[in-house]
Parts: structure tokens; C-alpha cells; sequence
């Protein structure tokens, strides 16, 4: 059985209503993140108001039931998109008309990441925080390793304006020193907007 992932990005308290029709289509369960969404105006970005509350579900759904799941979900009153990425690298994957970009940065690099991304052709994009995994070299407190917090930025686009948006997202100091952040994209096989 192929699987895809697909990613919902809703308001907030709106995952569950997104996971139960999707379920009732087949799908396992999922995870959930919180995120922020980013202002998508210059304005709002300055006073403070453009970030929104977000809820990020992924789950892994059968191929042969993408259809029908994506049905159910489109059927919620949920605001926000959802997306389905292939799992192998079948039936031309490269060609599709959406890309994701994710960007996994050390926190507080992300609004410049966007910046950046959005002067190249972005209209938005989602944060979502997190931390890294401890190593030994980590600095460690009392003995315990300081494990430095993280953000992931996803943006999803175009694919014939992402490589404008990769290039200068990659131009950026701080993808260019080792170990503060990690660029890739995904190629973006179903692509729906919500409500």
C-alpha cells in the first residue's frame, strides 16, 4: 500500500473537525502542531495583529484513498489549506503546479526567512516551533544538554516561482553557517484551499 502525507494549516480548534471527516475516509490517525501563521501585510505585520493562531495535521493516508479523504475534508468548515505530498518518487512528482518549502532554523530566524521569501514572490507561510534532538557536543546546565529551540517555516507555492523563492531564502547569512538551518522542498501532488 503507498502511502502520501497529507498536512492540513487551519485556524486553531479546527484540526479535530479536520481528522474526524478524514478519518471517516480512511485515514489513521495524525499529529498535531501549533503554529503561527504569518501577516501576510506590511501593516498589520507592524502593529502585531498579522500572526494567527494555527494548527498543523499530518498524517500518512492511503494512495488509493487520497480522493475520497480530501472530499471529507473539503466538506468541514475549517479555514486554512490542506495539502497532499507523495511518499516515492513515482509518476513524475517533479511536475506538479505546488511545491512546499520548509525551512527548519534556529528560533528567531524565521520572520527574516519569510521577509526574504515574500520580497521574491511568497504570499505567506507557517512557524511552527520546536527543538533540536541533544548530541554530545550540546553545552549542557547541571548536566543536562541545552537543547537549542527551533522553528520550521513552511510555505507552500507556485512551483514556477519557487526557485526565485529558494534562491533568496538560500542567499541568506544564516543558511550559510553549519548547523542553524535546513532548507528542502517537497513536491506538492493535491493542493486545497478551506472555507
Amino acid at each position: 500500500m503507498n502511502m502520501e502525507l497529507m498536512m492540513a494549516i487551519v485556524n486553531r480548534k479546527q484540526s479535530s473537525a479536520v481528522m474526524e471527516n478524514a478519518r471517516k475516509a480512511g485515514a489513521p490517525g495524525g499529529t498535531v502542531c501549533y503554529a503561527r501563521g504569518t501577516a501576510s501585510s506590511t501593516i498589520l505585520a507592524a502593529l502585531g495583529l498579522g500572526d494567527s493562531g494555527k494548527e498543523v495535521l499530518s498524517c500518512f493516508i492511503p494512495e488509493e484513498k487520497e480522493a475520497e479523504i480530501m472530499s471529507a475534508v473539503r466538506s468541514t468548515h475549517a479555514k486554512g489549506m490542506v495539502i497532499v505530498c507523495p511518499c516515492s518518487g513515482e509518476e513524475n512528482c517533479m511536475n506538479t503546479d505546488w511545491t512546499l518549502i520548509e525551512v527548519i532554523v534556529e528560533e528567531g530566524y524565521s520572520e527574516d526567512i519569510m521577509a526574504a521569501a515574500r520580497k521574491a514572490g511568497a504570499k505567506g507561510g507557517t512557524i511552527i516551533n520546536a527543538h533540536g534532538t541533544g548530541t554530545e557536543s550540546d553545552v549542557k546546565f547541571f548536566g543536562t544538554p541545552i537543547v537549542p529551540e527551533k522553528e520550521i517555516l513552511m510555505i507552500v507555492m507556485d512551483s514556477d516561482k519557487t526557485q526565485n523563492v529558494v534562491d533568496a531564502i538560500n542567499s541568506l547569512a544564516v543558511l550559510k553557517e553549519k548547523g542553524r538551518a535546513v532548507m528542502f522542498t517537497l513536491p506538492v501532488k493535491s493542493f486545497v484551499n478551506l472555507g
